[in-house]
């Protein structure tokens, strides 16, 4: 029997994030569970390492990168006493596959691997590892390449783009110093964005930095379905460019997914079925070049609520109903919804308060 410790007591369902930084994703993440789940008692969701949020840190931050409370936040995945670090050994990023795999045997019902291409060695074998299916489960991996800053991009614009870096800079006696591209401070060395994706990001007025003990959820709280719309499209032209494997992709990333995960909305490709089976249902939505084509593959008519199907603007933040009636889906029929999408626009289908799915639409290369 696993032993029980802190990963699985008091709690319905528990989630572990591994990540491979200490600052970043893990304030990122935690910020995010703080705001989705700060009442919620049926879940417990932790990052590993848990940031820690210093103690004096009670006023409202304003900086470059955003706003934040500080320790009046309720921190349910942080500490407010700087923890003791957990020691991961191994070769990277296999060492965070392998302890997610880990804690899963221990009790953890769902782990997540988070971690960036940079220049790891054991990406091949961190992949193959997270795929096995080791008593029912598997260890999810949330990538990006360049790195977790290129998923942050996406919240503000699209771009399929190759960085060679996230912080151009050199080594000194071991120490990596910037150059804080896009700043001028040292105009001979500075990209202007051209390199690294904190120098574009600064050229644009996205942020300053991102590698302090702030965290950058406020930066993209207000633009996550625009982020995870994004990211999902990147995916599709990076599949339609390459057949390589995605940690040999630059760009590329699926921190949405997670994401998504975690909020209850989930992406879907244009031209790529969804099914869905809940409550005794099984059916598939997709959206082609017809509409919304929706096919009932059950022995039982399905009935769906009027708005239950919307067309989202994330732009403007506009909805408008694209069912104005119930549809009654008879047995093994089908029926398709009209509708055009520009690139601002995805079709929502509410399913649950819990869970929303999100169809594409076609995107010109």
């Amino acid at each position: 029997m696993a032993r029980k410790n802190e990963d699985t007591r008091h709690s319905k369902s528990v989630i572990r994030i591994v990540c491979e930084g200490d600052k970043t994703e893990p304030l990122f993440f935690s910020d995010l569970c703080n705001t989705y789940f700060h009442d919620n008692e049926y879940v417990d969701i932790r990052t590993i390492p848990q940031p820690y949020v210093p103690e004096e840190a009670d006023d409202v931050n304003h900086t470059k990168r955003g706003w934040h409370k500080g320790k009046k936040r309720k921190v349910k995945a942080s500490q407010k006493k700087e923890p003791e670090p957990i020691i991961i050994s191994g070769q990277p990023p296999l060492k965070w596959v392998q302890y997610a795999r880990h804690i899963l045997s221990e009790g953890v019902d769902e782990a997540w691997a988070v971690y960036d291409k940079d220049e790891h060695p054991k990406h091949k074998e961190a992949f193959e590892e997270a795929a096995k299916v080791v008593d029912g489960k598997i260890v999810n991996i949330a990538f990006s390449s360049r790195s977790f800053e290129y998923y942050l991009l996406l919240h503000f614009e699209y771009l399929y783009r190759s960085f060679l870096q996230t912080e151009c800079g050199e080594r000194v006696d071991g120490n990596k110093h910037i150059f804080e591209c896009g700043t001028g401070k040292i105009p001979e060395k500075d990209c202007n964005g051209a390199i690294c994706i904190n120098g574009y990001a600064r050229t644009r007025g996205y942020w300053m930095e991102t590698k302090s003990g702030e965290s950058t959820f406020p930066l993209v709280k207000d633009k996550l379905i625009k982020g995870m719309v994004n990211a999902c499209r990147l995916r599709s032209e990076s599949d339609a460019k390459t057949a390589a494997p995605v940690y040999e992709r630059n760009p590329y990333t699926d921190v949405d997914r997670l994401v998504g995960r975690l909020i209850g909305k989930y992406t879907v490709p244009f031209g790529t079925k969804q099914r869905i089976c809940e409550s005794g249902t099984d059916w598939t939505i997709e959206l082609s070049s017809q509409g919304v084509e929706i096919d009932n593959h059950s022995d039982r008519a399905i009935l769906l609520s009027r708005g239950q199907f919307t067309v989202y603007d994330w732009e403007k933040e506009d909805v408008l109903i694209l069912n104005e009636t119930p549809i009654l889906i008879q047995p093994h029929d089908k029926c398709i919804l009209d509708c055009c999408l520009d690139k601002t626009k995805v079709i929502s289908i509410k399913l649950s308060t819990e869970k929303e799915i999100l169809l594409l639409p076609k995107y010109e290369s």
